[in-house]
């Protein structure tokens, strides 16, 4: 919801999605969430998801270059790209710049992870703490050892967007509309 309430606020509304396939599989819930908030918040701005600004990215960076080309090959790109992995987001960026996209001029990408690359490429990202994470992942673990008694519980731990370079304003120019 955060990756994609920064773009809708920068006035981009045909913002397409790199995901992966093992979305809607039950053992893979983050990525599934991902696209569930990518397309309820479509949904929230009063936008119609389309399943044509979907790509499948396979959670890697050639995946991403794949799923960015595919996207921005269309006749009515995205005007910006949320990625579901920062690997994928730098992909699309790679891909808009074999295409001669100016990033972020002509089009916006953001990613989530905040990757240790992220930052390399001056990435927009949502940071996710991977540290703590792995600390509550960890004593869930112990927990559930010694008590067997125990279930395993949701805890939600805060993201941060981080800015970088990588997303912009709507460029008026770029913009398309349904019918142009």
């Amino acid at each position: 919801a955060t990756a994609m309430e920064h773009l809708l606020g920068l006035g981009h509304r045909r913002i397409g999605y790199v995901g992966g396939a093992t979305e809607g599989v039950l053992d893979f819930t983050a990525p599934t969430a991902r696209l569930a908030g990518y397309r309820a918040a479509l949904l929230g701005a009063g936008l119609a998801a389309e399943p044509a600004l979907e790509a499948n990215g396979e959670f890697t960076f050639a995946g991403g270059m794949r799923a960015g080309r595919e996207l921005l090959e269309r006749t009515d790109p995205p005007s910006a790209v949320f990625a579901a992995s920062d690997e994928m987001a730098i992909g699309v960026i790679r891909a808009a710049r074999e295409l001669g996209l100016r990033v972020p001029e002509d089009l916006s990408v953001i990613g989530i992870d905040d990757h240790e690359m992220a930052g390399f490429f001056d990435l927009t990202t949502v940071a996710q703490p991977a540290h703590e994470q792995g600390r509550v992942a960890a004593q869930q673990v112990l927990r559930a050892l010694s008590h067997p008694e125990w279930k395993p519980e949701q805890i939600l731990l805060p993201t941060q967007l981080v800015v970088r370079t990588t997303t912009g304003p709507l460029n008026p120019r770029r913009a398309r509309r349904p019918g142009r």
